[in-house]
């Protein structure tokens, strides 16, 4: 009798359990029909999907249209020839990005052959390799206002000189990193200036040559571009400003962060000190001593460094001071007993930013 009951409690428990079972089921399927039906479901991307050869084989380029955008981030072109393709279906473009290409040469001619843009506004080609520039590649864009070649390794030649003087609207031009770092600074320098002046880029406001390895720079840079409003120089191993002061009066923001300005010398301070109100940003790696308080006066007093109280000192005599703002430093209690107060890491940044591009290569190379 027990065993009967006990096969009747686990027979009404399966009949339960198909019932609940069959309902879900039932609901399941109710539910799903209330549901929209979406047989596929389309990337958000794809409308920005280009056309034409070249661009529509690769998903790293968009095309915005509607905006007049145009870009290829990381594409790995190799010809320069995808610069022509872009005419085929796209003419009226304002800005134009190919990033992260391996084009290292620009074109003889016009880097977008025979068709003229001028609607292009904004021109970018930075981390491309790029080393020769070649006089003729910016012929095909009258009115750009916006050029960025930072992060390429350009090294400049009598030839291409003239790079510059198709763009004479240019406004703003990205120059950061730039440059090989090994070849004669001198030299470089020299043709640089020589395109600059050749230019005659009387509207350009921006100019960023932060990442450069300068150790100094032409006393006469400025005064190639007299309506230059923010120079970026930060970066670089300067440890003095020699510039033409007449030729900064209208610099109102100076970036001269990261260089070498460990201890200030009084040219630099003068030449600073005539710049507006709040338009340097000057955090570098200060050594506060015995020999400090001349500067250390001039930071407190001076209304051209912009965020005064983010200065602190590097490295210090006495060691205790060693991280204190300079604001609050009291010069009266330093002293020049602390040997090597410049440390190691000021010795070992240079070297770093030196072999920093060849770092890259190696892990872009094993990624």
């Amino acid at each position: 009798m027990a065993v009967k009951s006990i096969r009747n409690q686990n027979l009404l428990s399966l009949i339960i359990c198909t019932i609940q079972y069959d309902l879900k089921k039932t609901d399941s399927k109710v539910n799903a029909s209330k549901r929209p039906h979406h047989p596929h479901v389309e990337d958000p991307n794809s409308r920005f999907a280009c056309v034409g050869s070249l661009l529509a084989e690769q998903p790293a380029c968009q095309c915005k249209e509607d905006e007049g955008e145009l870009a290829c981030i990381n594409a790995q072109f190799i010809e320069t020839g995808v610069f022509a393709t872009v005419n085929n279906h796209y003419k009226h473009m304002k800005k134009i990005t190919f990033h992260g290409n391996n084009f290292q040469d620009l074109p003889q001619g016009s880097l977008f052959g025979d068709y003229v843009h001028s609607s292009l506004t904004t021109l970018n080609i930075s981390a491309n390799y790029i080393v020769n520039l070649h006089s003729g590649a910016l012929s095909g864009v009258p009115n750009l206002r916006v050029l960025d070649l930072s992060n390429n390794e350009i090294v400049l030649k009598e030839e291409n000189i003239d790079f510059l003087m198709h763009t004479p609207d240019l406004e703003e031009l990205y120059l950061r990193r730039a440059f090989t770092a090994t070849l004669n600074r001198t030299k470089q320098f020299d043709l640089m200036m020589r395109m600059f002046r050749r230019a005659n880029l009387q509207k350009l406001k921006v100019l960023d040559l932060s990442y450069n390895f300068l150790e100094s720079i032409p006393p006469q840079l400025p005064c190639a571009f007299p309506a230059l409003q923010k120079l970026d120089l930060r970066q670089n191993f300067l440890n003095d400003l020699v510039v033409n002061a007449s030729c900064l009066r209208n610099i109102h923001d100076l970036d001269l962060s990261r260089n070498g300005f460990n201890q200030p010398n009084k040219t630099t301070r003068q030449l600073l000190s005539r710049l507006p109100d709040n338009s340097i940003n000057f955090r570098n790696p200060f050594l506060c001593d015995c020999k400090s308080a001349e500067y250390i006066q001039w930071i407190k007093s001076t209304r051209s460094i912009r965020e005064k109280s983010n200065l602190i000192c590097d490295k210090a005599s006495p060691k205790k001071f060693s991280g204190v703002r300079i604001t609050e430093v009291p010069v009266k209690e330093l002293d020049c007993l602390t040997s090597s107060a410049i440390g190691s890491w000021s010795l070992f940044l240079p070297v770093f930013l030196l072999l920093f591009p060849t770092i890259c290569r190696v892990f872009a190379f094993i990624l």
